[in-house]
């Protein structure tokens, strides 16, 4: 009875004590961030250590802990803590980082795209899309976020890359205004990952570069020389989810404090409120009908209209006035046309005459390629200086659009050469191939495109 209650102990503490170190990181710093600091210099900023503060403690500011779990998260956990620190917003979406940045998820990433998706995108409650500790999906975030949270500015590439021995007053020197993002290694021998207090100090050899992690450093204090910064791997974890590390370990094989990236001028947009009732959007071919109605309008000076190929960078494609204050409500449409084939995201950016915006929810479309080929018939016809001729292609081939008058001979290629599948247009205004106008009457314009061969009759 003895041994099978040795042998039950055994089983029970193999598997807290597996559970206990199986850790996940996932910090992936990208190829062009090394190479940035293999040609860039550090900017060296002027300041003296005896003007830095003793000791600074940033942690009063922060959100609760999180747990990553089993996903190699640490590079969205980090950056979500430093915007929330700094910001004062307790609960935002490390699954709509984890799920929408292209360049991250639970294999790991790099919390300079975290901060630059916040920068672009705004970063939504965290009801909007729980955390789920999967790579998930960014459709499955919720398509009307009651706020969104930005940043105006952001570190991408880093303070600095590698830690040495200047980094512990540079580091500290950031901590002056808030907390900062680093990177560290987490060494194999568990001593880490089985931390529950103290001062941390790592004493082993060399630690394997597939181990990087990223977390949050929230403090300082010279008397016992030790760095505070938060982790994201639960409140039980070290003391209450936080440590304190050696200012030695900056120099060691742990490398604490490489990379470090800082934030700031964090604000809250409020989206488009309850007078906007529908967004929508309608494709036809290679074009975008948006629609969207207001129940009120208080002080709106218009709508501009953004779009997007990643889901992440917007530009403004169109702006369309408001009716400024109105309680009687409005419809709006706009179109987008000649678009290239595949993914595409439109928001609406509502702006008051006092230049305040708010963001609509996002509505993505996806135009498809065209399943034959077809020349379409000019318009106009007939035509007096330039008519447009409209052609549609299955795939990325080789094509020939010339254009014959009536006895058969060329007159001007407008095409002869490879283009994308979808909807294309040129317009031809009349001149042949030596730029001279040509006598009116009718010309022939003629599609080839691998076995395909169509023409279309034209009166000028």
């Amino acid at each position: 009875m003895i041994f099978v209650s040795l042998i039950l102990f055994m089983i029970i503490y193999a598997f807290a004590s597996s559970a206990e170190t199986d850790r996940e990181y996932g910090l992936v710093i990208p190829q062009v961030v090394l190479d940035y600091w293999e040609t860039h210099k550090v900017d060296v900023q002027s300041f003296s250590s005896g003007d830095l503060q003793a000791s600074i403690d940033w942690s009063a500011n922060d959100s609760d802990v999180k747990n990553q779990s089993s996903c190699g998260s640490c590079w969205a956990f980090a950056a979500v803590a430093l915007v929330e620190n700094i910001s004062n917003e307790n609960d935002v979406s490390e699954q709509v980082v984890i799920s929408c940045v292209e360049e991250g998820s639970c294999s790991g990433g790099w919390y300079g795209d975290a901060l630059k998706y916040t920068h672009d995108s705004g970063i939504p409650p965290e009801v909007c899309y729980v955390y789920t500790a999967t790579n998930g999906n960014c459709g499955n975030k919720c398509s009307d976020p009651e706020y969104g949270l930005f940043v105006t500015n952001y570190d991408y590439y880093g303070r600095w890359g590698v830690p040495n021995s200047s980094t512990i007053n540079s580091l500290k020197n950031l901590l002056q205004t808030g907390p900062v993002c680093v990177s560290m290694y987490v060494p194999a021998d568990t001593t880490f990952d089985r931390y529950d207090g103290g001062i941390y100090n790592y004493e082993g050899g060399p630690i394997s570069e597939d181990r990087g992690h990223a977390i949050l450093v929230v403090g300082y204090d010279d008397s016992e020389e030790y760095f505070k910064a938060k982790n994201s791997w639960g409140g039980s974890w070290g003391e209450s989810g936080y440590f304190r590390i050696s200012y030695d370990d900056v120099t060691d094989d742990v490398q604490f404090g490489g990379y470090a990236c800082t934030a700031s001028g964090a604000y809250v947009t409020y989206y488009v409120p309850v007078e906007l009732v529908s967004f929508t959007v309608d494709v036809n071919q290679n074009s975008v009908l948006l629609n969207w109605h207001t129940l009120s309008e208080t002080d709106n000076y218009g709508f501009a209209i953004e779009r997007s190929g990643n889901g992440t960078d917007y530009q403004s494609i169109n702006f369309v006035k408001g009716v400024g204050t109105t309680s009687v409500p409005q419809s709006y449409s706009a179109i987008d046309e000649n678009l290239p084939v595949g993914r595409l995201f439109y928001r609406l950016k509502q702006i008051d005459f006092d230049g305040q915006f708010n963001l609509s929810n996002v509505v993505e479309v996806k135009i498809q390629s065209p399943k034959k080929h077809a020349l379409v018939q000019n318009y106009p016809n007939p035509f007096n200086s330039e008519t447009k001729i409209s052609f549609q292609l299955p795939g990325f081939e080789f094509v020939s659009l010339k254009i014959y008058n009536i006895v058969g001979k060329e007159v001007k290629t407008l095409y002869e050469r490879k283009l994308d599948a979808g909807y294309h247009a040129v317009v031809w205004n009349g001149k042949n191939a030596y730029n001279e106008n040509v006598p009116s009457g009718i010309y022939f314009c003629q599609l080839k495109s691998g076995d395909f061969e169509t023409t279309r009759r034209m009166l000028y």
